[in-house]
C-alpha cells in the first residue's frame, strides 16, 4: 500500500504542476460509487489523456500498482514533452 500510495503522491503532484507550469488542465477523480479512478490531462477542451481504473477497491494490489505506473509515466512523459516545447517557444 505504501508504494501505491508514493504513485498516488506523483500522480497528484503532477496534475498540479499542469495547472500551475502549462495552459493544460488536469483532474483526478476517485469515485466511490461508481469504485473508479479517474486521470485526464486536456488542452483546452480537447482531451490529451485519459486513464480510467475502474472496480479500484476490489483490484490486485499488484495489478493496481502497474496501472498507477503507467499513469504515472504517461503524465511524467507528457510533462517533458510541455517543457521541451516552452523551452522551444
Amino acid at each position: 500500500m505504501e508504494a501505491n500510495l508514493s504513485l498516488f503522491n506523483q500522480i497528484n503532484s503532477l496534475s498540479y504542476w499542469f495547472l500551475l507550469e502549462s495552459n493544460y488542465k488536469s483532474s483526478i477523480v476517485l469515485d466511490a460509487e461508481k469504485d473508479t479512478y479517474f486521470v485526464t490531462i486536456k488542452k483546452g477542451s480537447k482531451p490529451l489523456y485519459t486513464h480510467c481504473i475502474n472496480h479500484f477497491s476490489k483490484k490486485n494490489k499488484n495489478f493496481l500498482k502497474f496501472e498507477l505506473v503507467a499513469v504515472v509515466n504517461s503524465l511524467l512523459h507528457i510533462k517533458e514533452t510541455v517543457k521541451q516545447r516552452q523551452l522551444s517557444a
